[in-house]
């Protein structure tokens, strides 16, 4: 599951003619959602420039203390997808945070390298996410790797704005 929730990096958008159409209008993934909770084990949010995309994903990792993770990331939009080659670097570069502030070299190596060891596999390979229906109202993330479906890796999301109340959490 961790391995999924890291690959948010590399999930993608809407469900229309333009998949790209709930990040342009301000919308964000919350992935795998509680609706009760409000709360999402991870979030992506896009910028989004012609077919390019940068995204911003934020990650929960634990939840006392809170311990989440945001990382950087670029794609493009392709033939409805939303791709780009998974970069080790962009993980080591993330910013790891515990009860919303930056945590020490402690905590950020050891998470760091426990990411490292889950995404080095995935190094210098293509990911893309087709957007599909699921149920109860959700979406879903289809992921390939290298153009290889991995159902193991896609994900339940739906689109949600700021004024929705969502954050990260279980």
């Amino acid at each position: 599951m961790l391995l999924s929730l890291l690959l948010l990096a590399h999930a993608a958008a809407g469900q229309t003619a333009d998949p790209a159409a709930p990040a342009r209008a301000g919308q964000y993934q919350c992935v795998l959602p509680n609706r009760e909770k409000k709360t999402c084990l991870g979030t992506t949010s896009y910028k989004i420039a012609g077919s390019s995309y940068e995204a911003t994903t934020r990650l929960f990792l634990a939840p006392t203390p809170l311990i989440t993770m945001e990382l950087h990331t670029r794609g493009t939009v392709t033939d409805g997808k939303f791709c780009e080659t998974v970069k080790l670097a962009d993980f080591q570069a993330g910013t790891v945070l515990v009860n919303g502030t930056p945590a020490d070299a402690a905590t950020t190596t050891a998470v760091k390298s426990q990411l490292t060891a889950v995404v080095a596999a995935l190094d210098g390979k293509t990911t893309c996410s087709a957007i599909k229906p699921a149920e109860d109202g959700l979406l879903l993330n289809e992921l390939s790797v290298d153009g290889a479906v991995r159902a193991d890796l896609s994900q339940k999301f739906v689109w949600v704005s700021e004024k929705d109340g969502y954050g990260l959490g279980m």
